[in-house]
């Protein structure tokens, strides 16, 4: 008896799924019985979002409709069954379960078929990929390759993979939590740092943390991570230790040519009579 796989938009799609490595057999409801889905891999998920994401309003937009399409299309879905199909096919392309809203950052991500050792990538690597991600057409026109700079954040944040595996292999599943993994180390959130958008008290708030980076060679990571207390310590010490500005000394008057030893001085006054 086929099992429910999950319910997209008040549908319910039943089957065979034994993981996102695997074949996914589609029984119902009728109108998509008898379908199959192939595994939806790392390199098919970035060809397909070079197709289908465009730059608008200062944001990147994903047309759904026309990823579901790259998504059926790669398992020859038939093209009656494709509308029906599409909820499911975005949510197989996507690794099934929602991952959290926020991105957790941790050192070693689990794959499923593998482990990826994960890292921040450096301020090198990510000028590297700007600048190759930075395109011009025929006309002479300037874009960005938003997906390519992605793929760059990619394979420079993986530090190893357990047991060694093509990054282009891995499956939906594996491909959502890599990206989810990647995102947290190089793109924080900004409302998760404790700055202030604007003001007085953002200024306070950098100028210490700054001060501290400098006297220790901490990261603002590590600032914001260390005890409030050791902090307050911290900054009173280095109040200690600050070498002394001696108070600034007036600038000596200049002198007038009748302050010179020796200097005779003729006085000119006006006749009072």
């Amino acid at each position: 008896m086929p099992a429910t796989i999950v319910e997209v938009d008040g549908t319910v799609f039943t089957g065979r799924f034994v993981g996102f490595a695997a074949p996914l057999l589609v029984d119902g409801p009728a109108q998509v019985a008898d379908t199959t889905l192939l595994p939806w891999r790392f390199s098919d998920h970035l060809a397909a979002l070079r197709d289908c994401v465009t730059a608008g309003g200062g944001a990147l937009e994903l047309d759904r409709d026309r990823f579901a399409d790259h998504v059926m299309a790669a398992s020859d879905v038939p093209s009656r069954v494709r509308p029906s199909l599409a909820p499911l096919a975005l949510w197989w392309a996507a690794g099934g379960a929602a991952l959290p809203a926020e991105p957790e950052l941790r050192e070693v991500i689990d794959l499923g078929s593998a482990r990826a050792r994960l890292r921040g990538w450096s301020e090198r690597e990510r000028l590297a990929a700007l600048q190759a991600a930075r395109k011009e057409d025929a006309s002479g026109g300037i874009w960005f390759d938003a997906i390519g700079y992605l793929e760059a954040m990619v394979r420079a944040s993986i530090a190893a993979m357990e047991p060694d595996t093509a990054l282009e292999r891995l499956d939906s599943g594996a491909t959502a939590r890599l990206l989810d993994g990647v995102i947290a180390h190089n793109l924080p959130d900004p409302a998760s740092d404790p700055i202030p958008s604007e003001g007085v008290l953002a200024r306070t708030v950098a100028e210490r943390a700054l001060r501290l980076c400098r006297a220790l060679g901490w990261t603002p990571t590590m600032v914001w991570s260390a005890p409030a207390a050791e902090i307050d310590r911290l900054l009173r010490l280095i109040d200690l230790t600050a070498p002394h500005q001696p108070a600034a000394r007036a600038a000596p008057a200049r002198r007038r040519l009748a302050d010179r030893p020796g200097a005779t001085v003729f006085r000119f006054e006006d006749d009072p009579a």
